[in-house]
């Protein structure tokens, strides 16, 4: 049995129900009841688990052994808590609907927090400093999520914001350098500064709608891959990264920007609210001197897939462009186990009678069952018929 800490749970009661207002002690995992004499826990206070310094992490889990006791004043700042273990895991009952700012600020060894059912709001700071978060699900109800909601939270590497969500709040992402990929929701109306600070490792984002792109991505100068819904079409973009470096012009006493990297320029073609396409596509030639092979790929294949407002030309440029490259391209897909592009390099009838040989050779060398049985039934289906010799007597 895991071994168990005291922990004093302070709570008020009102007409509403119970709110948790803080605790004394700490332990490994707490269990939130989801009532108090016999009434309903509605609400998380602000700063409630809030620490300024975190306890140290226990080497055996340990389990909250609770004891209850009313409180007739919130608190208004973090406590220091000088007993007990660091908290890894907060369970939380879905009778909550509110969960205050600050609620779990500090808690530096937290990872997981089910977040009940009917919440509306993330309020600025709830999850500031858990360093240790990875992952959390965002229930459907949330309408909002406050300024600085998610700062400093290193591990989180994943977001899924629900579609209902009206209002990010500034900087609310800042510092998650370990953010992957995330989405802006279509109906997702008010949008602050500074959401993606610092977030080094974010590659994808979707954008529910073509609006605010610019000014989100600004602070990223990385590689980045954007999903967009357009009215009537989505689209996948890769933006390769760019340095850049001041300069100092000595005579005149200024400093200037020096780009290196073609990112910068792809960047241009990004507006809030809409893409110069025809620029992105003439940007191919630079593209494939600069960077690197994986990346040029990506970049065709993507656009191919997705060719909304691609003109004629330039869909000729890419598929040129990857028949010239097919064995590397097959190959890199061939890896990734994706048959949904090798599927698409048959319907853009880019394997021929020299090449497909070829590849199904390297799907039956990386034993890739799946996409080795479409290739051999796709070489069936177009396998042309030999004809008959004829000799004249």
């Amino acid at each position: 049995m895991k071994p168990t800490k005291q922990v004093m749970l302070y709570y008020k009661d009102s007409a509403q129900g119970i709110t948790i207002l803080g605790i004394n002690g700490r332990a490994s995992q707490l269990n939130i009841p989801e009532s108090i004499n016999g009434k309903p826990v509605v609400a998380i206070a602000d700063y409630a688990f809030a620490i300024n310094q975190e306890q140290p992490m226990a080497e055996e889990e340990s389990l909250g052994e609770i004891s209850l006791c009313p409180a007739f004043e919130e608190r208004t700042s973090a406590l220091q808590q000088d007993r007990g273990d660091a908290i890894t895991r907060i369970t939380l009952p879905d009778t909550i609907r509110h969960i205050g700012s600050h609620a779990f600020s500090g808690c530096t060894a937290l990872r997981s927090v089910p977040l009940p059912d009917g919440l509306e709001a993330i309020h600025p700071h709830t999850f500031s400093s858990c360093l240790s978060l990875e992952s959390l699900t965002l229930p459907e109800s949330i309408k909002e999520i406050g300024s600085y909601s998610f700062y400093d939270c290193r591990c989180l590497k994943a977001l899924e914001i629900p579609n209902g969500v009206l209002s990010l709040g500034r900087y609310a992402f800042y510092n998650c350098r370990s953010l992957l990929k995330i989405n802006i929701p279509q109906h997702t109306e008010h949008l602050e500064t500074g959401l993606f600070l610092n977030c080094d490792c974010l590659y994808e984002i979707h954008f529910g709608q073509c609006k605010n792109v610019s000014d989100l991505i600004a602070v990223l100068n990385h590689e980045l891959l954007l999903t967009i819904d357009f009215p009537d079409a989505r689209v996948k973009l890769l933006i390769p990264d760019f340095q850049y470096e001041y300069i100092e012009d000595t005579p005149a006493r200024q400093f200037h920007q020096v780009n290196y990297g073609t990112g910068h320029l792809f960047r241009q073609c990004i507006r809030n609210s809409d893409i110069d396409f025809r620029r992105y596509d003439e940007l191919f030639y630079l593209t494939k001197r600069e960077d690197a092979a994986v990346l040029v790929l990506l970049l065709a294949v993507y656009r191919l897939s997705y060719p909304y407002r691609l003109q004629k030309n330039r869909r000729e440029t890419y598929v040129s462009y990857v028949r010239e490259h097919l064995i590397f391209a097959t190959t890199y897909f061939l890896e990734q186990s994706d048959l949904e592009v090798i599927r698409k390099f048959a319907h853009w009838n880019l394997f021929t009678q020299e090449t497909l040989p070829q590849v199904i050779e390297l799907a039956q060398k990386k034993k890739k069952t799946e996409i080795l049985s479409f290739l051999m039934d796709y070489q069936h289906k177009t396998a042309t018929t030999p004809k008959k010799k004829t000799f004249d007597l």
